[in-house]
């Protein structure tokens, strides 16, 4: 068993590298939308960051439903965090978190009004760990499908927050 320090670390790890999340939400009528988010701060410690433009879907979106996940994959590995999200409009906070490929989008800087964050706090967080090669993955998926032993697919966990 996992504990939930060590899981977090093992999430910081497996994101650490990866730059683009993708950021679900709940729109009024009930549905999921999903795009892709620069991740901000790389150090996961509960908390994910992304910019934002105020007057977006997504920030509308979060305005009247906090709940978001976010997920990242990068070859065998999956990470999804469930939390609340909300929006951050503090100018010292976007200019901590600021780079300048940012301009490309907001070329107002962070000091615009209609420049924001989105601040996920994760409730959950889960991972799915199937290190190796190609064929290391198949031959793990195979012994999962004859065996029925979904251990053999890899690492996982679920951390509570």
């Amino acid at each position: 068993m996992t504990s939930r320090k060590d899981a977090i670390e093992k999430i910081n790890d497996m994101i650490g590298d990866i730059k683009v999340a993708m950021l679900t939400t709940v729109d009024a009528d009930g549905d999921f939308h999903s795009r892709p988010m620069i991740t901000q701060e790389h150090h996961f410690d509960g908390d994910v960051w992304f910019f934002a433009s105020q007057n977006s879907d997504k920030v509308r979106e979060i305005k009247a439903n906090p709940s978001v996940n976010v997920s990242y994959v990068e070859g065998g590995n999956y990470v999804s965090i469930a939390g609340r999200a909300n929006i951050v409009t503090d100018v010292m906070r976007k200019k901590d978190l600021w780079h300048e490929s940012l301009s490309v989008w907001f070329p107002n800087g962070p000091e615009a009004d209609d420049v924001v964050l989105i601040h996920v706090d994760a409730q959950t967080a889960q991972y799915w760990d199937s290190a190796g090669n190609p064929l290391t993955k198949a031959i793990d998926a195979v012994k999962v499908m004859v065996t029925g032993d979904k251990d053999a697919a890899g690492d996982s966990a679920k951390v509570q927050y």
